[in-house]
């Protein structure tokens, strides 16, 4: 059995959507969880148009996930903090206080994009800010960076049904460490950005946190806590996601590509 969840913005969801594709696919009665916001039915097998679908809903701003109906209450939520948790790459509003937002910026992009390795990237970015006095970094918690709404629902969410929490990062530990006790999460994994005399030296610690070793988190944690990777939500952005592909479970909240959307049909989908 399979179950297909729709979430809109507050108000946003139309009764009348949810019936046309829960008629459309033969699904069972809806369960509105938020009104006019989030509702879900149940589903025999996968429809061979999803994606189809799913492209479509976008259109609308409204997220579609069909998944197992086993299962869904996961034992660990695993996140992902810049352009995910919060709204912003750390680095690049680090870089903006620098005065050299522009070049880290377009290094960002292609490092997110997947054109560039990520340790070489980001050892690249952070020695554009060497000399920088330390305290720039409080300035720029209180100032530029901003929580993604819903961020504390969705964590108090999972904890209320008895999930652990982490907050894993390739960015920095400065930063993970408020945004984590923001959001309340049990534990966070970040880049340490080294300093010296008060200012940043315009390097990382040893070793760098980067995709791989967000996989070897994953691994790691879910075997201390005894369990699978099944049992674990990991949401994240798109760049991470590929890194991880074998491991079902997935969420996103960029836009991932055509290719990957073909190609990731164990995952679960909610995008924004």
């Amino acid at each position: 059995m399979l179950t297909a969840t729709l979430i809109s913005r507050p108000g946003a969801l139309e009764p009348a959507l949810v019936d046309s594709l829960r008629n459309a696919w033969g699904g069972g009665a809806a369960d509105w969880l938020s009104p006019d916001e989030a509702a879900e039915f149940p589903l025999a097998s996968m429809p061979e148009n999803r994606w189809q679908v799913w492209e479509e809903l976008q259109t609308r701003r409204t997220d579609l996930a069909v998944q197992p109906s086993a299962g869904r209450r996961k034992a660990m939520l695993l996140a992902d903090m810049d352009s995910t948790m919060i709204g912003q790459e750390c680095i690049d509003e680090l870089a903006e206080v620098a005065g050299v937002g522009a070049h880290v910026r377009a290094i960002t992009a292609r490092a997110m994009n997947g054109e560039l390795d990520f340790e070489d990237a980001l050892l690249e970015r952070v020695a554009l800010l060497a000399d920088l006095p330390e305290t720039v970094i409080d300035e720029v918690l209180d100032t530029r960076i901003t929580l993604a709404p819903g961020g504390r629902e969705l964590v108090a969410t999972m904890k209320a049904g008895g999930a652990h929490t982490v907050l894993v990062s390739g960015g920095f530990t400065a930063f993970a460490a408020r945004v984590a006790a923001d959001l309340g999460f049990d534990e966070t994994r970040a880049n340490r950005l080294l300093t010296e005399a008060g200012r940043l030296t315009g390097d990382v610690a040893r070793p760098i946190l980067g995709r791989d070793a967000k996989v070897a988190a994953l691994d790691e944690i879910a075997a201390r806590r005894g369990s699978p990777p099944r049992m674990c939500w990991r949401w994240a952005t798109a760049p991470t996601i590929s890194a991880c592909s074998p491991a079902p479970g997935w969420a996103w909240r960029c836009t991932p590509s055509r290719q990957w959307r073909r190609s990731a049909t164990s995952a679960s989908t909610t995008a924004t």
